[in-house]
């Protein structure tokens, strides 16, 4: 016999109407429709419809599960097949967006028997007096099978057969292959909830710049959206990872910080997780990433899924590293300004006294600046204070400090300085100032500059006195003739 072939919507076309033959080619022909053809909503009335018909029943229809309390629950009805006018309710006002009191027994069991995931069948002769009796008698209804819809664990809603011609008795064979089509119909909630999920994630990441992120702690496996490692477009759509191998693209000073405020996260009542770190990508880059998530758990309480997004904040460590430059140095020269300089010398003399250190203080100006501004303009002056304080800069270590008090006024912290030391960097200084001139917008300055040094031998003193000591040097220093260092008699003590 030679190969068939055929699709599945040509199957059970032969088969008597209420077989399980018929049955399972319904639920085969509407598999792929309701998984990837029509989807959600539309592939969901298709099914119903051919269940109706394969089955026989006089209606099939769908209650989803809006909200369920210990009193009350509400339902409402969303789809439904008939098959003839009179079995149609879908529409009436007693069954949109309903809500029951549960305050039956009877009633009680069966939304608990329902949240469990279990099928239920009834005959309505055999019925107790009670709500489902009066429920059904009102509905015309013989024999009824429902099963629950389950969606993540949780009941979405219920998918029921009413017969009102037939007390038909469902078999484990039968309620089997519609406990099948109630998974398809679950599957396309889910794909329908994904798929939104994907179009607001586009949006988010266009406005943000975003990718997503997930953690599954039964597995251990770290998920990234491909675009978060990758710079160049791959053929993928996403990575798996373990825990180790994700964490190698989290900047090495930022990983233990990052998991020390996952737990305090975890052990705390905050619902969105935020954490702002430094992300490695497949070429080495580095960039600065906000992570936003939560944390999902299981009905036991323990953590299941931690996911969410990672924002690109590039933009934003950029904005805040220059308000924090701003914040810390003299906006003409770059230099440090009074106020941080003012910290520095408590801090720096903090340390002195408790090692019994020397520390050095210069304080210089430039000789004539007056002048020179109101000659040449500010343009001219502001020129020269940013190349004198590049050549202050040029001429102290790395750990110095270099600030701007005002005016034309800088100061030098040099740290474990002594007199001799301290008198060669103010020498140098003087030196680079008097020998090479000042250029401004094509114009030469030939200036000087005056120097007083203190230096402090690691004795209790408060700061202004030691800044007091070398200001009165400077004086001097202007006095004797200007472009020269002046040091003082003898650093207060106390």
């Amino acid at each position: 016999m030679p190969m068939q072939t055929g699709t599945f919507n040509s199957l059970g076309g032969d088969y008597e109407e209420g077989t399980k033959a018929s049955l399972l080619s319904a639920i085969a022909r509407n598999a792929e429709e309701l998984t990837s053809g029509k989807g959600w909503p539309d592939g969901v009335n298709d099914l119903l419809e051919t269940l109706g018909r394969a089955t026989g029943v006089s209606r099939v229809w769908i209650f989803q599960t809006v909200s369920v309390t210990p009193t009350h629950i509400t339902q409402n009805y969303t789809f439904e097949w008939a098959a003839a006018p009179e079995y149609a309710q879908l529409g009436m006002s007693m069954f949109n967006m309903f809500t029951n009191a549960i305050d039956q027994n009877e009633y009680r069991e069966l939304i608990r028997s329902r949240q469990r995931g279990e099928w239920q069948k009834t005959m309505t002769r055999d019925l107790e007096p009670g709500y489902l009796l009066d429920s059904q008698t009102i509905q015309n209804i013989k024999s009824m099978l429902t099963i629950p819809i389950m969606v993540d664990e949780e009941w979405w809603g219920t998918l029921g057969f009413d017969d009102c011609e037939r007390e038909y008795d469902w078999d484990d064979v039968e309620i089997a292959l519609l406990r099948t089509a109630a998974y398809l119909i679950s599957n396309a909630v889910l794909r329908d909830r994904l798929s939104a999920k994907r179009k607001q994630f586009q949006i988010l990441r266009g406005i943000t710049d975003s990718a997503a992120w997930s953690y599954d702690f039964r597995t251990g496996q770290v998920w990234l959206a491909a675009e978060l490692i990758h710079t160049v477009p791959m053929p993928v759509e996403n990575l798996n990872l373990s825990l180790r191998g994700g964490l190698r693209h989290i900047h090495p000073e930022d990983r233990r910080p990052l998991l020390r405020a996952v737990r305090a996260y975890m052990d705390g009542d905050k619902e969105v997780f935020r954490y702002d770190v430094r992300l490695f990508t497949d070429c080495g880059d580095q960039r600065w990433v906000e992570l936003i998530g939560n944390l999902s758990r299981g009905r036991s309480g323990r953590p299941e899924q931690f996911a969410g997004i990672a924002v690109d904040i590039r933009a934003r460590k950029q904005e805040e590293e220059r308000l924090r430059v701003e914040a810390v140095t003299d906006p003409l020269t770059g230099v440090l300004n009074r106020r941080v300089f003012w910290r520095e010398l408590q801090s720096r003399l903090d340390r002195s006294i408790g090692y019994r250190e020397p520390l050095a203080l210069l304080i210089l100006d430039i000789d004539r600046f007056k002048t020179l501004n109101d000659t040449h303009g500010h343009v001219a002056g502001d020129g020269v204070l940013r190349q004198f304080a590049a050549r202050c800069m040029k001429a102290v270590r790395a750990g110095d400090v270099v600030a701007r008090l005002g005016g034309d006024e800088f100061v030098i912290l040099l740290p474990g300085e002594r007199c001799p030391s301290a008198r060669v960097v103010a020498e140098r200084i003087l030196k680079s100032v008097a020998e090479e001139p000042f250029t401004v917008d094509g114009r030469d300055f030939q200036v000087t500059a005056s120097i007083g040094l203190c230096v402090h031998d690691g004795s209790p003193v408060a700061p202004a006195r030691i800044l007091d000591a070398a200001d009165a040097a400077l004086y001097r220093a202007k006095r004797g003739g200007r472009n020269r260092l002046a040091e003082a008699d003898d650093c207060p003590v106390g």
